[in-house]
């Protein structure tokens, strides 16, 4: 392992931490947060490529898989590890070579998906429940050292819908043919539902964290009405699947949502908001207008991660937990994920101030 991270205090997880966070409560320290890290990173500061993922995965396979993965947030002060329902949608990709790393990075085809008639909806080979994969969730939940916790993610609701149908489809056929949309996004709700149902079994699952991109720089991807319609309805199922269960309802929705902030308070219900970006909302500016209602996660902006120096990562992340700590109700950490192009580096200098913040440096 890194000798950097092994500057870093010993591990003292806690996952009552986080939860107290979500809860707007103010714990011992700030807890660190991230949607996820980069395989790219992870293996840097593991001094070594990590274990591949087994092309045949079994409960034995995956265990070193898991456990190194696991072992590393656990080292770098996380008080939990998120995993991740392995929902089979098929869509439509597009691809060009990945210029951070070895291989192809892939997006949606914005234009077009998948389904795009009532008989393509009825052709779609839609995941069973049975379908669904936690294989490698249940590999590394086994594997949590004493006081971490697990959180369950799934991809979200408008987000599946929009690969399926394709964004700008999707957004003719809301005035078109309504009817198809609502199709879409009541199978994909569901399917997410029965994912999230098999989340709550595990003893292990304090929260669940949908990723539901619902925004870009300006304004929402769609009308807030059809939002709230549509898309709203099946996160308040989720979260209400939660609350049921004594677990927690997180939301990590990239661009600019504030004109929906209200519902996903009051309506839907969720406890913690994730993805911010300077350019858009800066997080201390969220914490301001919305930590009194709802827990804030994140808030460093990846751009920053990526492009600023040491020192402009320092300043930033201080400026953020000065801002943001104080009232509790925050944990810290990027603004949307550690991607493979945020040098490791650059990454443990933010980590590192957060350590520093909390006196354990």
């Amino acid at each position: 392992m890194s000798h950097i991270i092994d500057t870093f205090p010993k591990p003292e997880p806690d996952v009552e931490r986080l939860k107290a966070i979500l809860r707007r409560e103010k714990p011992d320290r700030v807890p660190l947060v991230e949607l996820a890290i980069a395989e790219e990173v992870l293996a840097a500061l593991h001094g070594e490529p990590l274990i591949p993922l087994p092309a045949h995965p079994t409960a034995a396979t995956l265990r070193p898989w898991a456990e190194q993965r696991v072992r590393l947030w656990w080292r770098l002060g996380y008080d939990y590890y998120r995993v991740r329902a392995e929902i089979p949608f098929t869509t439509a990709r597009l691809g060009a070579a990945d210029t951070a790393a070895a291989g192809q990075r892939q997006w949606v085809d914005e234009h077009a998906g998948m389904i795009g008639s009532r008989e393509d909806l009825e052709r779609y080979a839609w995941p069973r429940r049975e379908d669904i994969g936690f294989a490698q969730a249940e590999a590394a939940l086994a594997n949590l050292p004493d006081g971490m916790g697990g959180i369950g993610f799934s991809g979200g609701v408008l987000e599946w819908a929009s690969e399926l149908l394709g964004l700008e489809a999707l957004s003719i056929a809301l005035y078109d043919d309504p009817d198809l949309v609502q199709a879409v996004v009541d199978r994909v709700g569901q399917t997410i539902y029965d994912a999230f149902e098999q989340f709550c079994t595990m003893d292990a699952i304090v929260a669940l964290w949908l990723g539901d991109d619902m925004g870009f720089k300006t304004a929402t991807l769609i009308s807030p009405e059809h939002l709230r319609t549509l898309i709203l309805p099946w996160h308040k199922k989720y979260a209400e699947l939660a609350h049921r269960g004594g677990r927690l309802y997180l939301l990590h929705s990239c661009g600019h949502i504030e004109a929906i902030m209200p519902d996903l308070i009051e309506t839907v219900g969720i406890d913690a908001k994730h993805s911010f970006e300077d350019g858009i909302i800066p997080v201390e500016q969220f914490k301001q207008t919305w930590g009194d209602k709802v827990a804030v996660l994140g808030g460093v902006d990846v751009d920053v991660l990526s492009r600023g120096s040491a020192e402009q990562i320092r300043e930033r992340t201080q400026q953020i937990l000065e801002a943001c700590a104080p009232n509790g109700g925050y944990a810290c950490g990027s603004g949307n994920s550690v991607t493979n192009y945020v040098p490791a580096e650059s990454y443990m200098t933010m980590v590192e101030t957060i350590h520093r913040f909390n006196g354990r440096l």
